[in-house]
């Protein structure tokens, strides 16, 4: 069992109600009012009431966050930050439901196309079958006008001949032949008006189906690409901690929330209505291939080998008509020859050149013998244009594309798109805590310019401070002196704030500092000069 088949096996237990809430057993169709339908619509209503029950449920949380106090005693950054993590976290979730749901559509829109050749193919070669079916339905006729000819021309000349049993037998083998090429292009001309419009139907399907999946494929490929973008930008806000970021995406989110959920709420009975049209489709395929849908069953499920004796029932029986016709062409023209032969108006004719009949005898069956041989021919044709192997991949790859790519996409698309709508349900719940939390700084980030307090591009530079962040609090040359402060540390706020230059400290230097002395001036190896100079 494949996962389309399981698929559609589990679809099959989905109840269909109609809107008296009873269990109906009306199978997949068309009829718009049909139970059907209605099962299909209230599965659509119940899609529509749950979004419904969503989106109010928002809106009653983004008033009540709208009129709630706000309180700044409980801002704490590490609250900012848990709630930007879990919004990126849920963001990063629905990124990832929407490149399921691009797969799935990708998916559905491959199995849609290989129908869509499939029909297109199949198209092609009926159009070369009904072609070679009307050829040898023309050679048919021309058949059967020679031989009307020649019967009249046996005929004529038999009441010269005295063999009545031979004239007898040409009769009954020219009447055979007649009445069964005359059945096989009446046959011919009663089947290309039963299948005179399969060529239409086929070119329908082929333009419903193209117009269907270019529509929806360009559609959802859309919503889903600008889906995307907004939520790139919700990521960015979230990281930036961005109010005026997290309330955009708040009222644009909201937007995508309702498309989603109406997305939901038409894919779920149009996915129902697909495995429902691969169990229980044939019915509507009956009535809408008309008088192909034999056929189509015929190459659905017939064996392809490469003899061109696998055909179509009706195709089988037009050309089995044309089995027995060489065989007996093979007797007439010997008891002809027999008959011609012993009569005596031959011998007249070949003496004195006054009997024509046996030219025209000659020269009809010759015309005969033509036609007889040029629809063996088209039979053959008919066979190899017809036959189970032209038509048998084609019609497989149509049921193969919508019953097992289509089904199998549109349910992943189903789920993903699905799980999607919740995750959005949940971030705009909780995107809502940001209007409060997340701070709106008035400016972004500024480059230096000429009036930074920390460090001017003035001409005054000999004004600049020595020590403006207060590091010279742990410095121990500092330690006993005075020395200016800017504000920055409250180990100096309360000393003088005259700047180091201005002070008068040379005296105190000189005064409390030590004379410095040549290094190692008093140790031993200081005079190393005199104990080893020679």
């Amino acid at each position: 069992m494949t996962f389309a088949s399981f698929l559609i096996n589990l679809y099959s237990h989905v109840p269909r109600l109609n809107f008296q809430f009873h269990w109906t057993k009306d199978i997949f169709n068309f009829d718009w009012s049909s139970e059907y339908f209605q099962a299909l619509a209230l599965v659509a209503c119940l899609g529509a009431a749950v979004s419904l029950l969503l989106l109010v449920t928002i809106i009653i949380v983004w008033i009540c966050q709208a009129c709630r106090k706000n309180e700044t005693t409980g801002k704490t950054r590490r609250l900012v930050r848990r709630l930007s993590t879990v919004l990126f976290i849920i963001s990063v979730l629905c990124f990832f439901m929407l490149g399921i749901c691009l797969f799935a559509n990708e998916h559905v829109n491959r199995g849609v196309t290989i129908s869509i050749d499939s029909v297109t193919n199949t198209k092609k070669s009926y159009q070369i079958s009904m072609t070679q079916i009307s050829l040898f339905q023309e050679a048919a006729l021309n058949a059967t006008v020679n031989l009307k000819t020649l019967e009249d021309t046996v005929h004529l000349e038999s009441k010269k001949t005295k063999n009545a049993t031979i004239v007898q037998q040409i009769d009954q083998i020219l009447t055979n032949i007649t009445d069964e090429i005359d059945i096989i292009a009446k046959n011919g001309k009663l089947f290309q008006a039963k299948h005179d419009d399969d060529i239409g139907t086929l070119e329908n399907i082929r333009k419903f189906l193209s117009l269907y999946e270019s529509e929806r494929w360009a559609f959802l490929v859309l919503f889903l690409s600008i889906t995307m973008c907004i939520m790139f930008a919700g990521v960015v806000s979230f990281c930036k901690q961005s109010k005026q970021g997290a309330v955009v995406f708040s009222s644009v989110g909201f937007f995508i929330f309702v498309v989603t959920w109406l997305l939901i709420s038409v894919s779920l009975p149009l996915t129902i209505a697909l495995t429902d049209f691969c169990r229980d489709g044939d019915q509507v395929t009956r009535k809408n291939l008309g008088n192909m849908y034999e056929t189509v069953q015929f190459y659905n499920t017939c064996v392809p080998v490469t003899t061109h004796d696998n055909l179509p029932l009706p195709i089988a029986s037009h050309v089995a008509l044309l089995n027995n016709i060489p065989a007996s062409k093979s007797q007439l023209d010997r008891l002809m020859e027999v008959a011609l032969n012993s009569s005596a108006a031959v011998i007249g004719f070949a003496t004195n050149y006054k009997n024509t009949g046996y030219f025209q005898i000659t020269n009809s069956s010759s015309a005969v013998g033509n036609d007889i041989t040029k629809l063996l021919k088209l039979a053959g044709g008919v066979s190899s244009s017809s036959s189970c192997y032209v038509f048998h991949d084609n019609v497989v790859n149509f049921y193969y594309g919508i019953c097992n790519q289509s089904v199998a996409g549109m349910n992943i698309y189903m789920m993903s798109i699905f799980t999607l709508g919740l995750l959005l349900f949940v971030l705009l719940i909780v995107v809502s805590k940001t209007w409060k939390l997340f701070s709106r700084l008035p400016h972004e980030y500024v480059e230096v310019d000429e009036d930074d307090p920390f460090f001017p591009r003035g001409l005054n530079d000999a004004n600049i401070p020595v020590d403006i962040y207060g590091t010279h609090v742990m410095n121990p040359r500092t330690r006993d002196r005075t020395e200016p402060s800017t504000n920055t540390t409250s180990g100096t706020a309360d000393e003088a704030t005259a700047p180091l230059w201005s002070q008068n400290l040379t005296s105190s230097l000189v005064n409390n500092s030590m004379s410095r002395q040549p290094f190692m001036s008093d140790h031993q190896y200081n005079n190393f000069e005199d104990r080893y100079n020679m």
